[in-house]
């Protein structure tokens, strides 16, 4: 039996991976599309972090690889690390370019130590022009269990907001 055709997408932003498996995760629990904002400028290393360090710091947003129009899902969830109590670079980037998504957009957010996650939410729904209908926030320490209870209740949202079917 074929799998039902994703209708819900995922965008995410990693530099060190965590981001990357929690976007499969939840691309997993929602049969979702997954697509990774690639940035050259921020190789793995050293160097990459400086200038990722940097870069957040100052604003400056990075030049992106091209993501296709998502205004075709019912949904898209947006993820990234927090960088300086915002979310990385390279996600600003993507949503300073004012993408073509669906009315129903979630924010997943991964961070290495206790961040001030609502400005960096925040900061999203002021680059989207409008509010997210769900909100997940991540440590990097959080134990399994209390990252599926998260991943529930925020698939739990996706779902209830664009009528989807969410599973974990």
């Amino acid at each position: 039996m074929t799998p039902p055709k994703p209708t819900h997408a995922i965008v995410y932003y990693s530099l060190t991976g965590h981001t990357d498996q929690l976007a499969h995760r939840l691309a997993s629990s929602l049969n979702a599309d997954v697509f990774s904002i690639s940035v050259a400028r921020y190789e793995r290393g050293f160097l990459g972090y400086i200038r990722a360090g940097f870069d957040s710091l100052t604003g400056r947003l990075p030049a992106t690889e091209p993501i296709p129009d998502l205004s075709g899902y019912d949904g898209v969830s947006i993820g990234a690390p927090i960088w300086t109590s915002y979310p990385a670079s390279p996600l600003r980037a993507y949503l300073a370019q004012k993408p073509r998504l669906p009315k129903t957009v979630g924010c997943f957010l991964t961070c290495g130590a206790p961040s001030p996650n609502q400005k960096a939410f925040g900061m999203v729904e002021r680059l989207l022009g409008r509010k997210i209908v769900a909100q997940m926030i991540i440590p990097n320490a959080l134990d399994d269990a209390s990252v599926t209870t998260r991943l529930t209740q925020y698939c739990s949202a996706v779902h209830a907001a664009s009528g989807s079917q969410a599973t974990l």
